[in-house]
């Protein structure tokens, strides 16, 4: 855990996503601004889970950090200890959601709701396009002391497909075999649980990701939220444009 990844991307000043070796300007400094790493973070009554894991701009992944968090100040050390981009830190606003919605505006972070809907319409250039994600939300809180108004930012995503995603993802730690998913040696075993925490069934006409009995699905949903984000910079995964609005009843299977 917390090991650095010589094959990570980033993210260089015009925006772009770019794998190393990276350019360097006079200075002889990267022209980056930041590596492709998230921050996602599932929302309890009494603690926060959290996930740290960086990416290639291929797809690849490897996880850098997983920990039971207890306050907000700890996400804000966990993402100032690992760099990470305030806009790439996600957070769960399922729990607590006017609270959420409140430390997401104050720190410039993203608030994630999962949800039953299969794919989201986005307008692109006049033509309708369907996504696992939809559209960013801006929530009005009201107004700083300063008179300017605090807005949160949000989203939501579709349970059973970034699901779906994520379950083919974690099948292959084989660079040989194309994208890999990438686990350290010395993850804890609540981790490994949390990731079987969850199974894919049929409900009616459609299929859903339904946890198993009770168990804790904490990490699994943090991971999700990753795939999400991956989705949202077109990391992978551009099948979902495909979509039209008739598929959104029939779910992948």
């Amino acid at each position: 855990l917390g090991e650095e990844w010589d094959e990570e991307s980033a993210i260089n000043r015009k925006g772009i996503i770019v794998s190393p070796p990276f350019d360097t300007g006079e200075s002889g400094n990267p022209l980056i601004v930041s590596k492709l790493r998230f921050l996602t973070v599932d929302v309890q009554q009494t603690c926060f889970y959290a996930v740290v894991r960086s990416w290639t701009s291929e797809g690849s992944s490897r996880l850098l950090w997983c920990d039971k968090l207890t306050s907000w100040e700890d996400i804000k050390a966990l993402a100032q200890r690992f760099k990470i981009n305030p806009s790439f830190v996600f957070i769960d606003c399922g729990y607590a959601t006017q609270e959420v919605y409140r430390k997401c505006a104050q720190n410039g972070w993203y608030a994630l709701r999962g949800d039953n809907k299969a794919s989201y319409l986005f307008n692109d250039n006049g033509q309708k396009v369907y996504r696992f994600y939809s559209p960013v939300r801006t929530v009005y809180l009201g107004a700083k002391t300063n008179g300017e108004p605090m807005v949160a930012k949000m989203l939501f995503w579709s349970n059973l497909n970034i699901k779906d995603a994520l379950n083919k993802l974690k099948r292959n730690q084989n660079p040989s075999r194309g994208v890999t998913w990438e686990l350290p040696s010395d993850i804890s075993e609540d981790y490994l649980k949390m990731l079987d925490s969850e199974h894919r069934i049929k409900k009616g006409n459609t299929f859903v990701w339904e946890q198993i009995g009770r168990r804790p699905n904490h990490y699994w949903d943090c991971e999700a939220m990753q795939v999400v984000v991956a989705f949202m910079l077109k990391i992978f995964g551009r099948v979902e444009e495909t979509k039209s609005a008739n598929d959104e009843n029939d779910a992948s299977e």
